[in-house]
């Protein structure tokens, strides 16, 4: 699992969302430096997912269809070239390079998760779906701190020259990888021809769910994990955008280990807890994710003291970082491998919808209550995906019984 090649592959998405915080370590400064007010700011910060959002199924198709490496290359080297043109001294133009960007990182990104799913294999999807999350967010983590040693305030063009060089290196990695013959990296075969990673249609999947032969279409096979990705994601920007400010109004004294903890503790969980859904099943996974990541968000918003401030934080990390690959799991379920680019890709655009919608409704709940309020508000959305996983799990009970049953029973 912890191949060589597949590290490298890993290690394409973490150099390209290095470069992405890198960034947005500057960002906000620089837009201001351009004449720019809050709201140019935040949409420099957002713009790139609005093109990711709209990419990333049509990054996974192209990657089912051409394999995966040549994807991640095209997807770096468009996140490379994008980047150039912010040096130009224009707001139009930056929005246009963050905007090249999002495309590029939709591709990629896609590309990678379909790379991963195939070297990992189907016994652990899971694992290989949080590892993307995983990629995100070391990515950028390191990013920021990087931005600040290249001076990125006084000397923007060294962040600038430096992020467009890493989706370089990422994509030289890939090239170096695609030299090298290995089935991942071949297309899928078509819906109709058989596959090895595909279950055998006389046994039940690894998820308990008899097999369907052709699978259901990516937009049902993803709309309930994503619909459920979506209300996770509000735990998330309810962390970055009001934790900070809850535990300054609870008195906690933790305001400024809000982000870093909340990271860390999403890196731990997809590292160290990464096989848990694999091993007991994705629906149940996602159940205790859920209630553990609401319980976390309630207990930072009513809670005055530190140390429990500090456990519920990293609670609600744990949780989030258990629930995005459950339902990632979910999505995959009822598809064949030659979908899996697409699907994936599909499912991860409701995360950026879910960041696009989750921060203004969070929003409105602080605005109408306190920071502490938007958290509740969050833990209520977080809890409302149980659901998903409830009703996914009703139905694979019942088509366990249904296979199970004799067939004189079935007539």
């Amino acid at each position: 699992m912890t191949s060589r090649r597949y590290l490298v592959v890993l290690s394409t998405g973490i150099l390209c969302y290095a470069a992405l915080g890198m960034v947005l370590g500057i960002l906000p400064d620089y837009v201001h430096s351009l004449g720019g007010g809050a709201i140019l700011v935040g949409f420099a910060v957002g713009a790139p997912a609005l093109t990711g959002a709209a990419g990333r199924p049509l990054g996974g198709r192209f990657a089912d269809h051409r394999g995966p490496a040549r994807i991640v290359m095209i997807g770096a080297l468009v996140m490379a070239v994008g980047t150039l043109p912010a040096f130009a001294p224009s707001l139009r133009v930056l929005i246009l390079s963050r905007l090249a960007v999002g495309a590029g990182e939709a591709m990629m990104m896609a590309a990678t998760v379909l790379w991963l799913l195939r070297l990992a294999g189907p016994e652990r999807r899971g694992r290989a779906m949080g590892h993307v999350g995983l990629a995100n967010y070391a990515g950028l983590t390191i990013g920021p701190p990087l931005s600040q040693a290249l001076s990125g305030q006084s000397h923007p063009s060294r962040v600038w020259i430096t992020a467009a060089i890493l989706p370089m290196v990422a994509a030289a990695f890939a090239s170096a990888l695609a030299r090298r013959p290995d089935r991942a990296l071949a297309p899928a075969p078509s819906d109709d021809e058989p596959s090895d990673d595909e279950p055998s249609h006389d046994e039940p999947s690894l998820d308990g769910e008899q097999p369907e032969a052709e699978g259901l279409s990516t937009l049902r096979a993803t709309l309930r994990p994503g619909l459920g990705l979506m209300l996770v994601n509000f735990g998330y920007v309810a962390v970055l955008s009001f934790g900070a400010a809850a535990a300054t109004e609870q008195g906690t004294g933790i305001a400024s280990l809000v982000i870093p903890v909340f990271g860390i503790g999403v890196i731990a969980s997809r590292t160290i807890l990464a096989g848990i859904p694999d091993r007991f099943g994705a629906p149940r996974t996602l159940s205790v994710a859920v209630a553990i990541e609401s319980t976390g968000l309630a207990g930072m918003a009513v809670t005055t003291s530190t140390p429990v401030a500090l456990v519920a934080l990293a609670v609600m990390a744990v949780g989030q970082g258990l629930a995005v690959p459950s339902l990632g799991m979910l999505a995959l379920a009822s598809v064949p491998p030659s979908r899996h680019g697409r699907t994936a890709g599909a499912f991860f655009a409701y995360f950026d919808a879910g960041v696009g919608l989750g921060g203004p409704a969070v929003g409105l709940a602080a605005h109408a209550a306190d920071p502490t309020g938007g958290l509740l508000a969050a833990a209520g959305a977080v809890l409302a995906t149980a659901p998903v996983a409830l009703l996914t799990r009703t139905r694979r009970e019942h088509g366990r019984r249904g296979a199970c049953a004799p067939a004189t029973a079935r007539r």
